[in-house]
């Protein structure tokens, strides 16, 4: 058996693979289940995931965990089928430099069983969850960076590459857990969740520090208090860090102009827009697009 307490600096992640998998309209895919700690980043679409007797709705910014060697069936949507990183990962040591991609089994599956195999270390998640996309977390952005990095094999520094962007990963991956799990028990989630759901749907309008105010019927300073307790920013920092990613959604997904991308998501001044991009994302819009498809 395992042993039961994850120690994140003594058995960093280990990548064994990591891919993009375009679904086909209504396409399903499994039973099988796969020796490796299983993250699933949904960039695009919709569809559902059946992990051992659960099932998971995906969309757009989700992120699923599939724990160790757990049964997974995969059913696409047959209008909007959705786009999946595969981020399979392993626990081991730094010096641990490489590993083989991970087992894939299909023989025996059983969907009574919440695991097939025990996993050789401890992990860090027990069970499968969602973590639904709040438009800020960077876990899709992540899981992304590591695909390319996987398939760059001419990249002298690949290995360590991979491991740094992995340690990136699961910390934004436990980070986003714990604040998805601190904001439910707010007495003000439900009130902030609205305001979220309606700067979503408005992102190419102006929107002011008033405003939401008076959408929240808080005062601003009550109002910035409950949001960084539900989210962990200011509302003006969600709101440029959720332009910004779904910018960023859109530079991976679109062939969209840089400008028109900027006057989607309400930052019609491309100096301006292209400054703070390089500033949050570590790249301009152009070489962010260049790395992510080269």
């Amino acid at each position: 058996m395992a042993p039961t307490r994850f120690d994140l600096l003594a058995t960093p992640p280990l990548p064994l693979l990591a891919n993009f998998y375009p679904f086909r309209r209504g396409e399903i895919a499994g039973p099988h289940w796969s020796a490796s700690d299983l993250y699933l980043a949904t960039t695009q679409g919709t569809g559902v995931v059946r992990v051992g007797p659960e099932r998971f709705t995906l969309e757009a910014g989700s992120l699923l965990h599939v724990p160790w060697s757990a049964p997974v069936e995969y059913h696409a949507d047959r209008r909007q089928p959705f786009v999946l990183i595969g981020v399979h990962l392993a626990y081991d040591a730094w010096s641990q430099r490489e590993s083989s991609p991970p087992l894939h089994a299909r023989a025996g599956t059983d969907f009574a069983r919440r695991s097939m195999q025990d996993p050789p270390t401890a992990q860090p998640f027990d069970g499968p969850f969602v973590l639904p996309s709040d438009g800020t977390s960077r876990c899709i952005d992540l899981a992304t960076e590591l695909a390319q990095a996987f398939s760059d094999h001419a990249d002298v520094d690949r290995s360590a590459r991979l491991r740094a962007l992995a340690l990136r990963f699961l910390i934004e991956v436990r980070a986003q857990r714990r604040g998805a799990a601190r904001s439910a028990d707010h007495p003000a989630a439900g009130t902030v969740r609205k305001l979220v759901s309606w700067l979503e749907l408005s992102l190419a309008s102006p929107i002011s520090r008033p405003e939401m105010a008076a959408r929240a019927g808080m005062s601003e300073t009550a109002l910035a208090a409950a949001f960084r307790a539900v989210t962990g920013a200011s509302p003006i920092d969600y709101l440029i860090e959720l332009r910004l990613s779904h910018a960023a959604r859109l530079l991976r997904t679109s062939t969209l102009r840089v400008g028109d991308i900027a006057r989607r998501v309400g930052i019609p001044d491309i100096y301006h827009f292209s400054k703070l991009f390089k500033k949050r994302k570590g790249l301009p819009p152009l070489r962010y697009r260049a790395r992510m498809f080269p």
